[in-house]
């Protein structure tokens, strides 16, 4: 039996929370949802969920939801500005923005090649010659890429999956575009770099207060179309000039990848200092601890000689005694002898197989972001300066030789407490009357110096200049806060030290590392974050500035609701904007970018129920999705106290046939001479009664041909199949209408006239 086209219903589902949002995927049959809780969930076609993710905090909404291009990443916007990057699969948190406003809007867009004038990503084209340059990151063949890590805080380590894969694996340039009420766009290449900030009310640009409603690129990413309404709810759309997305596509791509790398570099170098620092904290409390106890009891300064007294003279005072025997035990300090030493291993591998390392890559992508740089007829309009990256190299070399000072006094430290125990165990055997074990070696006079020169260090390291209180007795702590240390490394035998003091002129070329003696590893890791991040922001500021407008077009007067409103590519010179003018009408605007514009107002009365009723009023329109270049889908409501609701896909070729040239492009497009089309009228028809269910609003995914629709309660969804089959007798009202135009899909439907 002959079968024709028609929207057809396939689940009908509940919820547990109202929802807020809906957003298809073009990649997969996924639609995410969004709910007064906060929370968004991936639902798949058949309503399986695939997950659910909890905002970041208690009492944050959702703003806005994209999909990446490819489908593998979603951003999430929250009303607290804070945006974050999901990986579809496993919902993990790749990467988080703060814009510190309130979001408006957020879309991600990628470069688009034009085949038949149907526009698709570039990665979808099999027969396309990838236009650009292949970048090729080489550090693999000079310095294995370090491993992302979770660490325990005993020292040990796991294997996961590198969260920065996702990001670096990039095919072609994308963009995220996130909008805020303030009237500010941020544009962030691959969703990590932010390469461009436009403050559209500034006098740079429109000069008065405004609310981002949209954000579109078009044609090679070289034009933008922002959609806002200024204080007095006036829409316009302003045309931006962006050729530095299409001129300069490589330099961008290489550069955005550079940023990604380094950034993940640090944020692994970051998570490793913190579990060093938490392991060399949690191992060494309880000694602090009773350290400090001792300490005051005794007079300032009197733990270093009441441990000189029994270390030289056998003198062991009362309160020396009572610390020995009943504070520190004699299996207490077994226990922690060998804990610590556990300890100090630890954290001796870490800081070289991940501190190191780490660092070691960082200078590897630095250098070639300086040879970057250093090709200024490609970068320089980039804002990539050989001087900031080359601070960054300095700053790096300065953190590595902060590490390997703190890897020399491990060593050191690991000496003396070997020596300081064994001592210390003698001295409570001592005191006990006990004899010594003969597996205890005796004490020599290399011990003693070393047993000497850790003693003096009692009364030198402490709170004075450390965020922690109480008694620190021995050095490495000094290297694990954000202060200078108080005992700094002599290197008064260092003959490269004493070189470059004979010669300044070596010690100050920007070739030869500097040594800060003074600085704490947590200080120069603090510094070298802040010399990469000084990298990229003179290109955020350099390249905003290359952004013109071209023209700005005024639309109409808007109400205070939130402007509902649809854009796409009808092909590479011509965008179609669809905007919701309640109740009944929907304004289509088409832009040329040449500046040409043709507009019309669709509406739609006396429309056709299955039954063959013709109802007389006008319709509402609760909400609008530009389906594809070819076809608009509304969400239409019976103005009636019945409510009923109509899921209509107006054929968009037969609606511009309609539409009036705007003569005049600098007044306001819809005040005059605009061309009322009956949207009802329109052939070929195809429409869905959405039967007992008063609906709110809806997502359709043109790529996917799906749809979803939300009950009124906002607790009830509908999944349609939007160009499904049916058989000729189960639907007989719309095969007048639809075998006109046979089997032909409504999205294939001929964009001649466009």
């Amino acid at each position: 039996m002959a079968t024709v086209q028609a929207i057809k219903q396939l689940e009908e589902k509940n919820v547990a929370s109202e929802i807020t949002l809906m957003v298809w995927s073009d990649r997969m049959d996924l639609v995410a949802l969004a709910n007064v809780k906060g929370e968004v969930a991936l639902h798949r076609l058949a309503w399986t969920k695939a997950w659910s993710l909890n905002a970041p905090k208690d009492g944050l909404t959702v703003k806005g939801i994209t999909w990446r291009p490819d489908g593998k990443i979603i951003a999430i916007a929250y009303s607290s500005g804070e945006v974050i990057l999901v990986k579809v699969e496993n919902k993990s948190i790749l990467h988080s923005i703060e814009t510190e406003s309130d979001i408006s809007c957020i879309c991600w867009t990628q470069d688009r090649v034009y085949v038949k004038d149907k526009a698709v990503p570039v990665a979808n084209e099999e027969s396309k010659q990838n236009q650009y340059m292949t970048y090729i990151d080489v550090s693999a063949n000079f310095l294995p890429e370090p491993s992302s890590q979770q660490f325990d805080s005993s020292g040990g380590c796991t294997e996961e999956n590198q969260k920065s894969n996702l990001l670096q694996d990039q095919n072609d340039l994308n963009l995220l575009l996130i909008g805020t009420t303030d009237g500010v766009v941020h544009v962030r290449v691959f969703g990590c770099f932010p390469c461009a900030i436009l403050n559209l009310n500034s006098h740079q640009y429109l000069g008065h207060k405004c609310s981002i409603e949209s954000i579109h690129l078009i044609e090679g990413l070289s034009k933008m179309f922002i959609t806002l309404k200024d204080g007095n709810n006036n829409v316009k759309i302003v045309y931006f000039n962006s050729g530095i997305f299409k001129s300069h596509t490589n330099e961008l791509f290489a550069v955005a990848l550079k940023h990604i790398k380094l950034m993940s570099l640090m944020t692994y170098l970051s998570s490793t200092i913190t579990t060093i620092t938490e392991s060399w904290e949690s191992i060494l409390l309880e000694m602090d601890n009773k350290l400090s106890k001792y300490a005051g009891k005794v007079a300032e300064g009197g733990v270093t000689a009441d441990f000189l007294d029994l270390l030289m003279f056998g003198l062991c005072s009362e309160e020396m005694k009572d610390f020995l025997i009943h504070d520190l035990t004699k299996k207490g300090l077994e226990k922690f002898g060998q804990t610590i030493e556990m300890s100090y291993s630890n954290i001796q591998k870490l800081v070289l197989k991940y501190v190191m390392k780490f660092g070691q890559n960082i200078t590897y992508h630095l250098a070639e972001l300086r040879g970057m740089a250093r090709l200024e007829h490609r970068y320089k309009v980039l804002g990539l300066s050989e001087e900031t990256i080359t601070e960054a190299i300095i700053s790096n070399g300065a953190f590595l030789i902060k590490g390997g000072e703190m890897q020399q006094i491990i060593n050191h430290s690991i000496i003396n407490y070997k020596a300081f125990f064994r001592w210390l165990y003698t001295a409570i055997m001592h005191v006990m009357d006990e004899p010594i074990p003969n597996e205890i070696p005796k004490m020599t006079q290399q011990d003693l110096a070393y047993i000497t020169e850790f003693l003096q260090n009692f009364d030198h390291i402490g709170s004075k200049n450390s965020k922690r209180s109480g008694f620190i007795m021995e050095r490495l702590g000094q290297y694990l806060i954000d202060a200078p240390l108080t005992i700094e490394p002599n290197m008064s035998g260092n003959e490269w030290t004493h070189f470059l003091k004979q010669n300044r002129c070596v010690e100050d070329h920007l070739s030869i590392l500097k040594h800060y003696e003074d600085m704490s590893l947590i200080q120069q890791y603090a510094d070298l974050k802040f010399s990469i991040e000084n990298i990229f922001a003179a290109p955020k500021d350099v390249i905003s500035e290359q952004f013109e407008i071209a023209h700005v077009f005024g639309c109409f007067r808007s109400g205070e609701e939130r402007l509902k409103m649809s854009q796409i590519d009808v092909n590479k010179e011509t965008i179609l904007f669809a905007f919701l003018r309640p109740p009944g009408n929907v304004h289509a605007l088409q832009i040329h970018v040449n500046n040409s514009v043709r507009c019309g107002n669709i509406h739609f009365s006396q429309f056709l129920s299955p039954e063959q009723e013709c109802f007389e009023g006008n319709y509402n329109v609760l909400d609008i999705k530009l389906y594809s270049s070819t076809v608009l889908s509304v969400l239409l409501q019976e103005n009636s106290a019945a409510k009923s609701t109509v899921l209509y896909q107006v054929p968009l070729t037969a609606a511009l046939e309609k539409f009036s040239d705007v003569d005049n492009i600098y007044g306001e497009i819809f005040r005059d001479n605009i061309a009322n089309i009956n949207a009802s009228s329109l052939t070929p028809k195809l429409f869905k009664n959405v039967e007992g269910m008063i609906a709110s609003l809806f997502a359709v995914s043109g790529s996917r041909r799906v749809g979803i629709v939300l009950a009124e309660n906002k607790r009830k969804v509908r999944l349609y199949e939007m160009e499904g089959e049916e058989e000729e007798d189960e639907d007989a009202d719309m095969t007048n209408s639809t075998m006109k135009e046979g089997d032909m899909s409504v999205q294939d439907a001929t964009v001649s006239n466009l």
